[in-house]
């Protein structure tokens, strides 16, 4: 059973609601979540090889994230079973740091 102060608050809730108050209005669009470059998200390419001797390198810095895409799916971008690009999302600790290799499973 709702007790008096909740039937106080959807009473008062019910007239707002039939007032209008929160019904949308006219010609007020809503705004898109930003883009990650919008926020200033910045994307390295870094350059995977599958022998484990060889430590992955960054390649490119400072690149939006279409750029990183196209960069990465470009078939020039792989050596099948030798090295492939990558993207990561870059930050002020990236330089100069080792990479963990990702799972690629068989080549």
């Amino acid at each position: 059973m709702a007790s008096k102060k909740q039937i106080a608050w959807r009473k008062k809730f019910a007239r707002l609601a039939k007032s209008g108050k929160f019904k949308k209005k006219k010609g007020a669009k809503s705004k898109p979540f930003p883009s990650p470059n919008k926020r200033g998200a910045k994307y390295m390419i870094i350059r995977f090889f599958r022998d484990d001797n060889i430590p992955s390198k960054v390649i490119r810095r400072d690149l939006t994230l279409a750029q990183a895409r196209k960069h990465t799916n470009d078939p020039t971008t792989m050596k099948k079973g030798v090295w492939f690009d990558g993207y990561d999302e870059q930050d002020d600790t990236s330089y100069g740091q080792q990479r963990e290799r990702p799972d690629t499973g068989d080549w």
